[in-house]
């Protein structure tokens, strides 16, 4: 991006000196310049510009993808841009130099202070673009200079009116544009001054840039919706409208937990997040006819990327939870035999955790929840038109029995093909129970009160057929690292390699656990497909 900007800050910003070009910027020859601070600018609107350009810095990292160090140079820039340097630009280029050393020898590198130099002079239009390389920065420094120069001026320009009085309350940001919302008693002047001077934002690449008033912010901009005990679904709701509040609900959970994901404190919190993920994507196939074509595909990437994110972590949290359960019930001497398996899992865990942080914090995660928020609370979005001319069930009363009996129906079709299933087919099996389980929890609220057994049942047999996936998973991943760790030992001296028997007790216990959940699926399946389940269903129903 960096090649594509052609800027010259002398013809862009008014009252920067025009001086000639330097011969060598390395080397200005000596010169004694006095170090001014500029007499119209005071304290305290260098340190509102300061505090701007932090918020706008820490808004915008998904972007820049910038450090805690480069943050530490727009402190300090902020505090430096607006010192008078006098003279040619030989003099000035080394005026600067003096001003960085004078003020922060002690707390950077020279190779930062070279930079924060080159900010200073770039921001004060003494140097141009070309001049970067001849100051010693590579690509990478010179974007960064320029990202902090540019961060730089969009705060200067929310202080236009000198009034230290417009504050930033939110920062969005969109695949073209981002928002910044501001307010004070000089919003107007500021936000115009701000959205000029964020021209070098633009041109390095970065989405335009829109300073909104609260007002105009507030028709863009819905907040988040909070979380709630009940998804509020009533007999009458269109079948469109009940599903939003479906999304609406789970949304809120995802929203809930996604901070305790983040820290990594909890398992919990990543376990409830992807729940909510799933039940969530759940939702969309459930209510989809209700919707017009294609409606919901654009959220429907966004929330398959989100649970990706969140199930390569829980996968390996699980299997790791399960691990050291079993590793309590050796005796003491052994437990160390599980080191390699656990190490080389929780390595792997550490990776995901990066991947699903660097996601969550990625700006197609920020656009879509925005993109999800707006659906979730606009009725009527999306929403299938009907036709005019004829009857068409629409209605929660009208259509929840059929699409509950639907998903009843697609589990009992495999009846005739449990006796001697593979493992492969009780795995589609447990996805379709998943399906019905959430069909019925989805509608609830307006179902009898035999609802809660239903579920209860659905749950018991989801949860057998889950353990019976994650053994068979489990299996599955042992047995590749016993053949990784094998050849790895091959290549050690034979003194140094390590006895694979717990490891290989281990995979031999799982595949047990494995063949016993298969042996007693049949118990399982007798259970939930006993007449009193059907009509509990058919009873929880009937209130429609």
């Amino acid at each position: 991006m960096e090649d594509e900007i052609i800027f010259d800050p002398e013809n862009s910003q008014e009252g920067l000196p025009s001086v000639p070009a330097p011969q060598d910027p390395l080397n200005p020859g000596p010169v004694s310049t006095d170090l001014l601070v500029d007499g119209d600018i005071q304290p305290a609107s260098l340190e509102h510009v300061r505090e701007l350009a932090l918020v706008l810095f820490d808004h915008t990292r998904p972007l820049h993808a910038l450090g805690e160090d480069s943050r530490h140079l727009v402190d300090l820039a902020a505090l430096l841009k607006e010192t008078s340097i006098g003279g040619t630009r030989k003099k000035a280029l080394r005026s600067i130099r003096e001003l960085v050393q004078e003020h922060v020898a002690e707390e950077i590198s020279l190779d930062r202070q070279n930079l924060l130099g080159a900010v200073i002079a770039y921001y004060q239009g003494i140097i141009k673009r070309s001049d970067f390389e001849r100051l010693d920065l590579s690509p990478q420094q010179q974007r960064e200079a320029l990202t902090i120069v540019a961060l730089l001026r969009i705060a200067t320009g929310l202080n236009d009116s000198g009034s230290e009085q417009t504050v930033i309350k939110q920062v969005e940001l969109g695949r073209r544009e981002m928002w910044i919302v501001v307010e004070g008693r000089e919003v107007v002047n500021d936000a115009a001054a701000a959205e000029h001077q964020a021209r070098l934002w633009a041109k390095i690449g970065y989405p335009e840039v829109k300073v909104l008033e609260p007002a105009e912010a507030a028709s863009r901009f819905l907040p988040f919706p909070p979380p709630v005990e009940s998804m509020g679904i009533e007999p009458g709701d269109p079948l469109a409208e009940a599903g939003r509040k479906v999304m609406r609900f789970q949304f809120a959970q995802v929203l809930r937990w996604e901070e305790g994901t983040r820290l990594g404190e909890d398992a919990e919190a990543l376990h409830d997040m992807r729940v909510a993920t799933r039940r969530l994507r759940a939702a969309f196939e459930v209510f989809e006819d209700a919707f017009e074509n294609r409606a919901l595909k654009p959220y429907l990437n966004g929330l398959r990327a989100t649970g990706r994110a969140l199930g390569a972590v829980r996968d390996l949290d699980v299997l790791m939870e399960k691990a050291n359960i079993y590793l309590g019930t050796l005796p003491e001497k052994h437990r160390s035999g599980l080191n390699p398996l656990l190490q080389a899992w929780e390595l792997q865990r550490d990776a995901a955790r990066d991947q699903m942080l660097a996601f969550l914090d990625s700006q197609d995660y920020h656009i879509f929840k925005r993109k999800f928020n707006i659906f979730v609370q606009t009725p009527g979005a999306g929403a299938r038109s009907l036709p005019k001319d004829q009857p068409t069930p629409y209605l929660v009363s009208q259509l929840a029995p059929i699409l509950i009996y639907s998903r009843l129906a697609v589990v009992r079709s495999y009846d005739p093909y449990l006796v001697d299933a593979p493992i492969e087919r009780l795995h589609a099996l447990r996805i379709e129970f998943k399906k019905l389980r959430y069909t019925v929890e989805y509608f609830r609220e307006v179902l009898g009160a035999e609802s809660t057994s239903v579920i209860n049942d659905l749950k018991g047999i989801q949860d057998h057929l889950g353990d019976l996936n994650d053994a068979d998973v489990a299996t599955q991943l042992l047995r590749q690292f016993v053949d990784s760790w094998e050849a790895q030992q091959l290549s050690l001296p034979i003194s140094e390699r390590q006895n694979p028997a717990v490891i290989m007790n281990y995979l031999a216990y799982r595949y047990a656990e494995r063949h016993r959940l298969v042996a007693t699926f049949s118990e399982a399946w007798a259970y939930i497909n006993r007449p009193e389940f059907r009509k509990n269903l058919a009873r929880s129903i009937s209130v429609l």
